[in-house]
């Protein structure tokens, strides 16, 4: 009988735990580039995005009262360098046209371009914007000379202060850097010609 009853605090615990888990997991929304350049059928290489340690983190960090914290019941649905780095080759790939690989890529690939960003800062405040910033090279695979190097500035502003609103931001400002990677892309091919 005793047994019996603690069976049942137990599961009952169980259920009360399970009810209280809110936890939300957000999908990083697909980058949509407003910039195109008219790029040769060239594979262009993508290293992983290198991200501060908060940006890192599965539980999506925030500014609140001048300091970095992160929310427990607000995470990614994935890595976030990850899927920030695909999310970023899918948004260069749809704006150049041309196959956008992530490292790690295959022998068999031969990439002509490699870019490289590295970020300072990538974060935002609930209902403010979104900072993203930090420089970006690309690489010219055939001479290994940079063909480009230049810092960015962004800020995407959230539509309002939930943290669906600040994760859309997140991919409003992965398109815009999308576009200054392409815009220096099409200027290094315009000094080419």
């Amino acid at each position: 009988m005793i047994f019996r009853w603690l069976a049942i605090a137990l599961l009952l615990g169980a259920c009360a735990t399970a009810a209280e888990d809110d936890t939300r997991y957000y999908l990083l929304p697909k980058p949509k580039p407003a910039e195109r350049v008219v790029f040769t059928d060239d594979t262009v290489a993508l290293r992983e995005l290198d991200l501060p340690l908060y940006a890192r983190a599965a539980e999506i960090a925030y500014v609140a009262d001048g300091a970095v914290a992160v929310s427990d019941d607000n995470r990614w649905a994935d890595e976030p360098a990850r899927a920030m780095t695909r999310a970023l080759a899918g948004s260069l790939r749809e704006a150049i046209g041309a196959p956008v690989v992530v490292e790690p890529w295959g022998r068999a690939i031969k990439p002509v371009l490699r870019i490289d960003v590295t970020v300072d800062r990538f974060i935002g405040t609930l209902g403010g914007d979104v900072i993203l910033t930090g420089d970006f090279q690309i690489v010219s695979l055939d001479d290994r000379k940079t063909v480009s190097a230049q810092g960015f500035d962004i800020a995407a502003p959230t539509a309002d202060a939930g943290f669906e609103a600040l994760t859309r931001a997140h991919s409003v400002a992965l398109a815009r850097l999308s576009d200054e990677i392409v815009i220096a892309i099409r200027n290094d091919a315009m000094e080419g010609s």
